[in-house]
């Protein structure tokens, strides 16, 4: 639980700050930092707290996956908003959570109890009533539509598959850090590689000190979320990890009215009533 609502706290505040570096620095050059930073710090992550690669198994299968997963979910998450409005690609991508707990209830016999299931409910209610926006004509926008579901179901899948990874293996010593250190070998090939592809056609809109060092707290602060969940993920339930984590919206909904001065809409202040007791019984 501490380790979800970590990841729920980092990337709630991450995403403000990666949406106004993206703003900025553009999709394209934000996926080379993402995996520039991202990689360097899951390398120093493993050489400072993992231990030695146990002998190869399928955990190994499943944590590659889980590694081309999340970094896909990257690379297109950034590809949407070339091509649709934020709220399009915020609004289905944060819904992820749903195919991860739907998932492990069939796929790795996960039952909540009847408490943590009323809790679970509870809280994905608040991420859809958080993601929610009016999109109107952006929905006409079939390209920015189908990359947001894709990411949807990578993310919601990159959840199963590092949570597989770290049970696959018994007692066999395959832990969250060996999954960290495959994320670096997709960071370090896929993000460059899509970067060589892109950059002609999007070149940073107006590139600035200021959002570079932008762009490293944001990034930064979602590498805190991606770790603690991946930790998470191997010490409890997937179900419940992925109903605690995925609750990052609240937070972005806190800053937003806060620090932002946003309008606290009624969906808003509903979600975020709903979310005390929503992690209230997650936790019993």
């Amino acid at each position: 639980m501490v380790l979800a609502s970590m990841d729920m706290t980092s990337w709630g505040v991450g995403q403000i700050l990666a949406k106004k570096a993206t703003d900025r620095l553009g999709a394209v050059m934000m996926v080379l930092l993402v995996s520039l930073i991202d990689g360097t710090g899951y390398v120093l992550l493993y050489l400072l707290l993992g231990e030695a690669f146990p002998a190869l198994s399928w955990a190994y299968v499943f944590a590659g996956l889980s590694a081309v997963a999340g970094m896909l979910g990257y690379i297109l998450y950034y590809e949407a908003l070339l091509r649709g409005n934020v709220s399009v690609v915020g609004t289905i991508s944060a819904a992820s959570p749903l195919v991860t707990i739907t998932g492990a209830m069939a796929f790795l016999g996960e039952m909540p109890t009847a408490t943590q299931a009323v809790g679970i409910a509870l809280l994905v209610g608040v991420v859809l009533l958080l993601s929610y926006e009016p999109v109107g004509a952006e929905w006409r926008i079939p390209a920015a539509v189908a990359l947001s579901v894709a990411i949807l179901f990578l993310w919601g899948i990159w959840a199963l598959l590092t949570k597989a990874a770290v049970e696959s293996d018994g007692d066999g010593g395959f832990g969250p850090f060996h999954v960290i250190a495959l994320y670096s070998i997709t960071n370090f090939t896929m993000g460059p590689a899509y970067f060589l592809w892109r950059r002609r056609r999007h070149p940073p809109p107006d590139p600035s000190r200021r959002a570079f060092a932008l762009a490293v707290v944001a990034i930064l602060l979602l590498i805190v979320g991606i770790v603690a969940t991946t930790v998470a993920l191997s010490i409890g339930p997937a179900s419940l990890v992925a109903a605690v984590s995925g609750s990052y919206p609240v937070v972005t909904a806190l800053v937003a009215f806060l620090v932002l001065r946003e309008k606290a809409t009624l969906p808003r202040v509903l979600a975020l009533l709903l979310f005390v007791p929503g992690i209230v019984l997650v936790a019993l």
